[in-house]
C-alpha cells in the first residue's frame, strides 16, 4: 500500500526541492551582498566569495529544474 500516490510524490519532492534550492539562493545572496564591505585583500574573504557565487549556482541549477521537470521552461 502506497502512502501517497505519484502526483503527491512528485509535489511533495518539487516543494521540497524548490524551497532548498531558493533558500539556498537567496541566504548566498545575502552573504555575497554583505561581504561587499569586507576587506578585499584579504583571502578569505574571497574565498567566501566564491563560495557564495558557486552557492547561488547550485540554488539556481536547482530552481531551473524544478521548472524544467513541469514544463515550465
Amino acid at each position: 500500500m502506497n502512502v501517497m500516490s505519484d502526483t503527491q510524490f512528485k509535489w511533495f519532492l518539487t516543494l521540497a526541492v524548490g524551497l532548498l534550492a531558493g533558500v539556498w539562493l537567496v541566504y548566498d545572496a545575502v552573504n555575497l551582498a554583505r561581504s561587499q564591505r569586507a576587506d578585499d585583500r584579504d583571502p578569505v574573504v574571497g574565498d567566501r566569495r566564491f563560495g557564495y557565487v558557486i552557492g547561488m549556482v547550485i540554488g539556481a541549477i536547482g530552481l531551473v529544474g524544478v521548472l524544467r521537470f513541469h514544463g515550465v521552461l
